[in-house]
C-alpha cells in the first residue's frame, strides 16, 4: 500500500491537477517501483479475532539444525508453531495468530488466553476498549465496563535474538493457561486477556545474534519503524491497549527489572506510572528472593557486586543505578508501550552466554526458572491491582483529551503525602524531576510556506502509524499571529495520546548538564529531522483553535503532472522526489538536473508515462515547462547510479529507501581479496572507515585506480576526511564531539550551495564532527550555528576541544574537487544514524548525485 497516491483534481498543495491518460498503463511506463516507504501503515495482520477460541492452523517450517537456539539448550524457532498448533488441538482458552512476518520471512505468533467468548462478548470488550481510550470520562463512570472488562496483560519475548529465555518461560506460562484444572485459571482467564509476542525477533533467535537478520537492534527501533518486527509491536501497542507489559531480555549477571532511573521521559504521566512500575518490581523481587532457585544470582547492595548468595535482592534501576539507565528516549520498547496508558517494566534474565555449552544451557534452566516466577508474579500483582491500573490508564487518558498541565511531583516528596503503593516516594529526589509543556496543537503547513509536502505528508502518516490524532483544517486561520492555509494539518494536543504525539513532536530538551552519561540516544524529534516544517502553537490550557477540524487516516495525496505535451519539472525538496528520481532512472528515463537541485524530464510519451507513475506512487508533484532552461541555464544528466559503500546497515537501508537498488558494500578486505572491484561503480559512499594496511595494496590501488578516472566520493563523519585526506581529494582535520555526546544541532546553510535550495537548518549528530584545516579546494557547504549551536540531546563539555562551543560556526558538510576532477562531499552530521534522521536523506541523495558519474542528458527544444 503506498500512503501517498495521486492527487485528484486542484487541491490545497497549490500543485497542477493530474490529467491522466485513461485505461492501461502504456507499455513504457515505469516497471518496478522498488524504494520501499519511509513510513509504513498500521498492519491488517494485527486485526484480532471476532472471537475467542481463534485457532488456525499455524504454518510450520522445517527442522533446522543450525538454529542457535539449541546449543543454547532452549526452544529452536521450528518448534514453536508446532507446539501452539498442538496446544490448540486440546485447548479452547488458547488462541493464536500470525501478526507478521521477520526479515527473512518467519512468522511472528500472537498469543491470546482468555475465557471463551461469542461474537458478542468479543464486541462489548472492543466497545469497553474503545471507550477507554475515546472518552475516559464516561469509561470512569461506565458500571458494566468496570465490572466486566478483561484488563490486557502483554508479555514480550526474545526481541534481542540471543537473549532467549523469555520464549521459553513464555511458551511454559501459556502452557500453564491453556492446560491447568480449570478450577485453577478459571478467574484469570474470565477477567482478563493475556497476550503474548512469543518471539519478537525469530531470526535473531535462530541466527544467534542480538540483532535482527538486517542488523537492526529492534529495540532501539520504535519510533522510527525501519524494521518490520518493531513495526508489529507498534501496531499491536494500539490493538491490545495493554495495561501491564513486560518485555523479556536478558543478560545482566543478575535479575534487573526496570523502573529507570534518570533521566526519566518528560511526556509520562509519571505520578501514575511510577508508583506501580516500583511496587511491581518490588513484588517480583521477593518472589525471586523466596523462589531462592539453585544457580540464581543476587545483588549486594552494599557493595553492587553480583553474588550466588541470597542477598534478599536483585537490581532494580529506579533504586539501584540512579544514573545512566534512563526511560528518557522512546526507542525502546517498554518506554513506548507506556504511551498508551501501561504500566510497563524491561526485565533483563540474569545469566549470561559463555564459550562452554553445558555452562549455557544449565544457565538457561535458572533463567527459564526466574522468568516463571517473573511471569507469575506480574500477573499476580495485575490481579491484585486491577482496579487500580484501569483507573491509571483511564486516567492518562483523560489528562490527555481534557489537555491538563502535566503533573510534577516535586522532590523528595513525603511518602505519607502520596497514595499507596508509595515505596517510590522515599527514593524520588530533585534528579528525578522531568516535565514538558505541551502546546495547544502542532501545526504542519501545506502551502508554499512548507519546505518539503512530500516530506510533511511522510510525517503525517509517521504520526498515524504510531496511533496520534491528525486533523486537516477546513478553512484558512490563524494561530499564533500566523496565517495558517487551509488544508494544513493539525495535531490537536487535546487527545488520549498527547504524551505519544508530543514525544514525536517536541524539540526535546538539552540534559548535558543534568546527567553525567546517557544510555543511549537523548533527542529524536521528527519535527525537527523528518524534513518538513513543524510549528507548535500556543499552550495546552489555550481554548480551541477556532477552526473546523476533520480527521485523517492518511495524508492527503500530493502527486500531480500537468497535461501531456510540456517538459516536466521536479522540485527536489524531500526524500520522495528522490525515489522518484531513482524510478524513473532506472526505467531509463532520461533525467537532467539544474545547478539547484531540480531536474527536469522531456516531453516525450515515455518520459510521461513515466512521470504519471512516480506521481502515484511517490506523491511527486511536476509542473509544466517549455524546456527554456536547458538552452539558459547548465544541467547534468544523472545517471541510474551503483553505489558502493563502507558501513554497516544504516547504509544499506537508507540508501534502498532512496531507491538506490544497485549497492555493493566494500571493505579493505574485499577489495584486496578482488572479491569487489570499483571498475563498474558509479559513486562510492564512506559510512565507515575504508584503510588499508601494508599488505593490502592491491585494495588501495583499486581505490587508486577508481579515483584516477575521476569519479566521486561522498560520505559521513570522520571516516570520509580520512578518507579524502588520503587519498589526496581535500585535506582537513576532522574533530567530533566528545564520546557518546548526540544531539540535534542548529545548521546554517550559506546561500548558492548545494544544500541551500530546501535548506533544513536542523540534523542529529551522534556525534558531531567538524572540519577545519580545510584545503584550497574546499568549498563550505554547511556550518554548525553560531549562536543556539545544541538544541536538545546529551553533550557534555568533558574533553577539551570536543565540546559544543568548539563545534559553534564550524563546517559541517565540506564539497570539494580533485585535480583528477573527482567530487566529494563530506557531512559531519549524522544524517542517517539508524535511519531515524529521515530528513538527511535526501541530503544523501543529493550528494551521490553530484558526485556520481554522468548520464544521458534531456535534450533542449
Amino acid at each position: 500500500m503506498s500512503f501517498q497516491r495521486l492527487l485528484a483534481g486542484t487541491g490545497i498543495t497549490a500543485v497542477v491537477a493530474a490529467t491522466l491518460v485513461a485505461g492501461a498503463a502504456p507499455a513504457n511506463a515505469v516497471e518496478a517501483l522498488s524504494a520501499p516507504p519511509i513510513a509504513t501503515p498500521i498492519s491488517s495482520l494485527v486485526v484480532p479475532p471476532t472471537s475467542y477460541p481463534s485457532q488456525p492452523l499455524l504454518p510450520t517450517v522445517p527442522d533446522d539444525p543450525t538454529d542457535a537456539s539449541i546449543a543454547r539448550g532452549v526452544t529452536p524457532y521450528d518448534e514453536i508453531a508446532p507446539f501452539l498448533n498442538s496446544l490448540m488441538a486440546k485447548s479452547d482458552r488458547i488462541s493464536a495468530q500470525v501478526v507478521g512476518q521477520s526479515t527473512h520471512g518467519r512468522d511472528i505468533h500472537l498469543v491470546t488466553l482468555t475465557a471463551k467468548e461469542t461474537k458478542a462478548q468479543t464486541a462489548k470488550q472492543k466497545e469497553f476498549r474503545e471507550l477507554i481510550k475515546r472518552d475516559p470520562v464516561a469509561a470512569a463512570k461506565n458500571r458494566p465496563l468496570q465490572n466486566q472488562y478483561k484488563v490486557p496483560i502483554w508479555f514480550n519475548g526474545n526481541i534481542h535474538g540471543n537473549e532467549w529465555e523469555g520464549t521459553d518461560g513464555i511458551l511454559d506460562y501459556i502452557e500453564y493457561l491453556a492446560t491447568a484444572p480449570w478450577p485453577e485459571v478459571r478467574d484469570l482467564l474470565q477477567d482478563y486477556r493475556f497476550y503474548f509476542t512469543v518471539t519478537n525477533n525469530p531470526d535473531g533467535r535462530a541466527l544467534g545474534q542480538r540483532a535482527n537478520a538486517d542488523g537492526f537492534d529492534i529495540n532501539r527501533d520504535m519510533i522510527t519503524g525501519a524494521t518490520p518486527e518493531s513495526r508489529i509491536v507498534r501496531d499491536l501497542s494500539s490493538v491490545i491497549q495493554p495495561t501491564f507489559f513486560i518485555d523479556l531480555h536478558g543478560y545482566t549477571n543478575v535479575l534487573q527489572i526496570e523502573p529507570c532511573g534518570p533521566p526519566h521521559g518528560e511526556n509520562y504521566e509519571y505520578d501514575l506510572f511510577l508508583p506501580h512500575a516500583y511496587a511491581a518490581a518490588l513484588e517480583i523481587e521477593q518472589a525471586v528472593v523466596d523462589a531462592n532457585i539453585p544457580g540464581n544470582t543476587y545483588l549486594d547492595r552494599t557493595t553492587g557486586q553480583v553474588t550466588q548468595t541470597n542477598t534478599g535482592n536483585i537490581r532494580i534501576p529506579y533504586r539501584d543505578i540512579r544514573s545512566g539507565w534512563d526511560d528518557w528516549p522512546p526507542i525502546f520498547t517498554p518506554q513506548y508501550v507506556a504511551y498508551q496508558g501501561a504500566i510497563t517494566n524491561t526485565v533483563e534474565l540474569p545469566l549470561g552466554r559463555t564459550n562452554n555449552q553445558q555452562t549455557n544451557q544449565a544457565n538457561s534452566k535458572v533463567n527459564i526458572e526466574v522468568a516463571g516466577v517473573v511471569i507469575e508474579t506480574a500477573v499476580d500483582y495485575v490481579a491484585d491491582h486491577a482496579d487500580a491500573l484501569l483507573a491509571n490508564q483511564i486516567e492518562i487518558f483523560r489528562r490527555g483529551t481534557a489537555g491538563e498541565p502535566l503533573r510534577v511531583t516535586p522532590a523528595d516528596v513525603d511518602p505519607a503525602t502520596v497514595p499507596a503503593p508509595n515505596e517510590w516516594a522515599e527514593i524520588w529526589d530533585e534528579t528525578d524531576v522531568y516535565s514538558a509543556e505541551f502546546p495547544r496543537a502542532y501545526v504542519i503547513p501545506v502551502d508554499e510556506t512548507q519546505r518539503s509536502v512530500t516530506d510533511a505528508a511522510t510525517l503525517v502518516d509517521q504520526l498515524i502509524a504510531n496511533g496520534v490524532e491528525v486533523s486537516r483544517a477546513t478553512t484558512g486561520f490563524t494561530a499564533g499571529g500566523v496565517d495558517y492555509a487551509a488544508g494544513s494539518y493539525v495535531v490537536d494536543m487535546h487527545q488520549p495520546l498527547r504524551g505519544m504525539a508530543n514525544v514525536l513532536l517536541a524539540d526535546g530538551s538539552d540534559i548535558s548538564n543534568r546527567v553525567p552519561d546517557m544510555y543511549d540516544i537523548s533527542a529524536w524529534s521528527l519535527a525537527l529531522l523528518w524534513g518538513a516544517d513543524v510549528e507548535a502553537v500556543g499552550s495546552t490550557t489555550d481554548g480551541p483553535l477556532g477552526v473546523v477540524l476533520e480527521s485523517v487516516s492518511e495524508a492527503a495525496p500530493t502527486g500531480s503532472v500537468p497535461a501531456q505535451g510540456s517538459y516536466l519539472e521536479l522540485a527536489t525538496s524531500g526524500v520522495a522526489e528522490y525515489q522518484a528520481i531513482n524510478a524513473l532512472l532506472d526505467d531509463g528515463i532520461p533525467v537532467s538536473a539544474f545547478e539547484d537541485g531540480s531536474v527536469i524530464l522531456g516531453s516525450d510519451a515515455a518520459s510521461y508515462a513515466a512521470a504519471s507513475d512516480v506521481a502515484d506512487e511517490y506523491g511527486v508533484a511536476f509542473t509544466a515547462s517549455d524546456g527554456s532552461r536547458l538552452a539558459t541555464e547548465e544541467s547534468t544528466g544523472l545517471d541510474e547510479l551503483t553505489v558502493a559503500y563502507s558501513g554497516s546497515q544504516d547504509e544499506r537501508i537508507s540508501l534502498g529507501k532512496l531507491g538506490f537498488d544497485d549497492l555493493r558494500q566494500v571493505t579493505s578486505a574485499n577489495l584486496t581479496s578482488g572479491q569487489v572491484q570499483l571498475d563498474d561503480v558509479d559513486v562510492l559512499w564512506i559510512g565507515a572507515n575504508l584503510s588499508f594496511t601494508g599488505s593490502q595494496a592491491a585494495g588501495r590501488a583499486e581505490v587508486t585506480e577508481y579515483l584516477a578516472t575521476g569519479k566521486g566520493v561522498a560520505g559521513k563523519g570522520t571516516a570520509v576526511a580520512a578518507f579524502a585526506n588520503t587519498f589526496g581529494l581535500v585535506s582537513s582535520t576532522a574533530t567530533q564531539g566528545t564520546s557518546g555526546s548526540n544531539g540535534i544541532v542548529s545548521v546554517e546553510n550559506p546561500d548558492g550551495g548545494l544544500l541551500s535550495t530546501y535548506p533544513q537548518d536542523t540534523a542529529f549528530v551522534y556525534p558531531a564532527v567538524w572540519y577545519t584545516g580545510l584545503g584550497a579546494n574546499a568549498v563550505v557547504e554547511q556550518r554548525y550555528a553560531t549562536d543556539g549551536t545544541f538544541i536538545s540531546g546529551h553533550w557534555a563539555a568533558t574533553q577539551a576541544g570536543r565540546s559544543i562551543a568548539d563545534a559553534a560556526g564550524k563546517a559541517s558538510v565540506v564539497s570539494a574537487e580533485s585535480a583528477a576532477g573527482s567530487k566529494v562531499l563530506m557531512f559531519g552530521t549524522s544524517l542517517n544514524f539508524r535511519t531515524h534522521p529521515v530528513g538527511g536523506f535526501s541530503q544523501m541523495a543529493r550528494g551521490l548525485f553530484w558526485a556520481g558519474t554522468e548520464g544521458a542528458e534531456v535534450p533542449a527544444p
